[in-house]
């Protein structure tokens, strides 16, 4: 919405650090958090200006000025990121390919049997959905066939599912949890730093033999396309992203006005608003309202605002 009506880009990873040095508040601090550069950079995931031509993730420009500045103290090569920011990533893809894994098992959208393992819908499914993800050309998918790689993945993880719920006397429960404990120590043992000669810098990922294992890699991808394709694309889940959507549109529709819309926005924001207005837009502003609700939050204003349930004065903010 803002870059359709606004030509303003928004991006998730940019946003945190708007929270982190800008709208998030503490004591003693003009703004922001007042975190160390150590911190800031560590966050650092996508080391470029959004604005930057054919950008896709980034940090805003008005982020990007300061965390230009710290990257060249701390003399960082371009488009590389800290250690600690690469090792965080990798616990996240860790986090998918095992925990999510575990939440479609215990749901039902993941049956542990052969009928739903070997299933050609859903082999076609992560076999499209690892083609087509473009960010992660560099764990070498050209070096071997895709199809039969995943069908022996599944196979095997059903395989080891097998072994351990008969060894937990035959108890889904425990049998979750401990092949979620055996992948986690699993993938968490490969970690390791290895030179990247292309960046002049250090790379965090899964090593065997002092090398990039890529076979590890490949594999937790394609468990992390399991999760995808079972979970985030179920239809149900699917309507609770429709859902979502709709309720976010229509709370900006609500605040985009100015002169309507600080009259129903807590007055604190509206503060920082008056204080920061020569750098922040108004859209902007209410994109930073917005991004920031919780899920909760923003369900309560909503209801306030278009529920026939009426709210009360009552109530804390």
């Amino acid at each position: 919405m803002l870059a359709e009506e606004h030509g303003l880009s928004y991006e998730g990873n940019a946003q945190n650090f708007r929270i982190l040095m800008f709208l998030e508040k503490r004591a003693g601090s003009g703004g922001g958090l007042d975190l160390t550069a150590a911190t800031l950079l560590a966050v650092n995931k996508y080391p470029y200006c959004l604005d930057d031509p054919g950008r896709i993730k980034g940090v805003y420009a008005m982020e990007w000025e300061w965390i230009g500045q710290l990257r060249q103290k701390w003399d960082m090569p371009e488009g590389c990121s800290t250690l600690e920011a690469q090792l965080m990533d990798l616990c996240d893809d860790i986090a998918y390919s095992t925990h999510d894994i575990e939440d479609g098992i215990r749901a039902g959208k993941i049956q542990m049997n052969r009928t739903f393992f070997e299933d050609e819908r859903l082999l076609d499914h992560l076999v499209q959905e690892i083609v087509n993800d473009q960010g992660n050309l560099e764990v070498g998918w050209d070096q071997v066939d895709i199809r039969s790689m995943v069908e022996r993945v599944l196979a095997d993880y059903l395989e080891q599912w097998e072994t351990i719920y008969a060894e937990c006397g035959k108890e889904a429960s425990r049998t979750r949890r401990e092949m979620k404990a055996r992948w986690v120590s699993t993938f968490a043992g490969r970690v390791g730093i290895i030179d990247d000669p292309k960046k002049g810098w250090k790379r965090v990922t899964f090593v065997r033999d002092e090398e990039q294992d890529l076979e590890s890699l490949r594999t937790m991808e394609i468990l992390k396309k399991l999760a995808w394709v079972t979970l985030i694309k179920d239809f149900r889940v699917q309507r609770l992203q429709k859902r979502s959507e709709i309720m976010i549109a229509r709370l900006w529709d609500s605040f985009k006005v100015p002169d309507k819309g600080r009259l129903i926005i807590p007055p604190d924001w509206i503060e920082s608003y008056e204080q920061h207005k020569s750098k922040w837009t108004w859209p902007r502003f209410v994109a930073d309202y917005i991004s920031g609700m919780t899920d909760a939050y923003a369900e309560k204003v909503y209801a306030e605002l278009f529920a026939s349930k009426s709210g009360s004065i009552y109530e804390m903010d």
